[in-house]
């Protein structure tokens, strides 16, 4: 192999790794480690932390909201968008009453939905 083709195979993988999306929080996972009617409210903010969203009902019961946007990062390559998926948002919702979870339900939300 040679020089160059060498150098341009470094610089193609260095460009293709530095287009790679940064990891984020993976709303799914932390989901499975919620369990209704056992996960008090008190554990669901030490491991997720304040939530986006709160709806307060008057029955006491809570709707908590917990989002994550995944972006497409090839979207601004024309051609490659159309191939390598689209952008969405993940969402983790929690209902929780007298301080226990009584619902846990995560799902994603894509454009146009």
């Amino acid at each position: 192999m040679g020089k160059k083709a060498l150098i341009l195979l470094f610089l193609t993988s260095f460009l293709l790794i530095s287009c790679a999306p940064k990891p984020g929080p993976n709303l799914a996972s932390k989901a499975s480690f919620i369990h209704p009617g056992v996960t008090t409210k008190e554990e669901v903010l030490r491991f997720l932390g304040r939530p986006v969203q709160v709806f307060v009902y008057p029955d006491k019961k809570e709707e908590w909201y917990y989002y994550y946007r995944i972006r497409n990062t090839w979207a601004k390559i024309p051609v490659i968008k159309k191939i390598k998926g689209k952008d969405y948002t993940q969402v983790l919702k929690i209902v929780i009453k007298d301080d226990k979870v009584v619902d846990v339900k995560y799902y994603t939300v894509g454009p146009g939905s």
